[in-house]
C-alpha cells in the first residue's frame, strides 16, 4: 500500500472540509486542528450527491461526525457508520500530514 499525495495541507481550511479526487473517487478531507485529519467517501449514500465536503462537523454520542448539508445524516469520520440509519455507510480512508503537504492511504492493486 502506498501513500498519495493529496494536497498541501494549508489548501485545508481548519476545522472544514474539502472535497478531492483519490482513486476515481471523490472524498472528503477534514482539518480538525489538535484532533487530527479526517478523510472518507464524499458521495452521501442517502442521495448520492457527492456534498459530505460541505457538511457541518459535529460532536454526538462521543464521537466525531460529520452532518450531510442535504439530509442532515451524521457518519462518523472514525468508521462511517450513519447514526441515523445503519444501512447508510460511507468508507474512510487513512490520511496523515507529511512535510506540509496531505497523503491518503491508496489501496494498491
Amino acid at each position: 500500500m502506498n501513500w498519495v499525495i493529496i494536497c498541501e495541507e494549508k489548501a485545508l481550511p481548519s476545522f472544514g472540509g474539502v472535497a478531492a479526487w483519490f482513486e476515481n473517487r471523490a472524498i472528503a478531507i477534514f482539518n480538525l486542528g489538535e484532533r487530527g485529519l479526517f478523510a472518507l467517501d464524499n458521495t452521501d449514500p442517502a442521495t448520492g450527491v457527492s456534498v459530505l465536503s460541505r457538511g457541518l462537523i459535529c460532536d454526538l454520542e462521543g464521537g466525531i461526525f460529520v452532518a450531510s448539508p442535504l439530509h442532515k445524516q451524521h457518519y462518523s469520520l472514525h468508521n462511517g457508520s450513519c447514526i441515523e440509519d445503519e444501512s447508510l455507510r460511507v468508507n474512510v480512508y487513512q490520511v496523515k500530514s507529511e512535510d506540509g503537504r496531505v497523503l491518503v492511504k491508496s489501496a494498491g492493486k
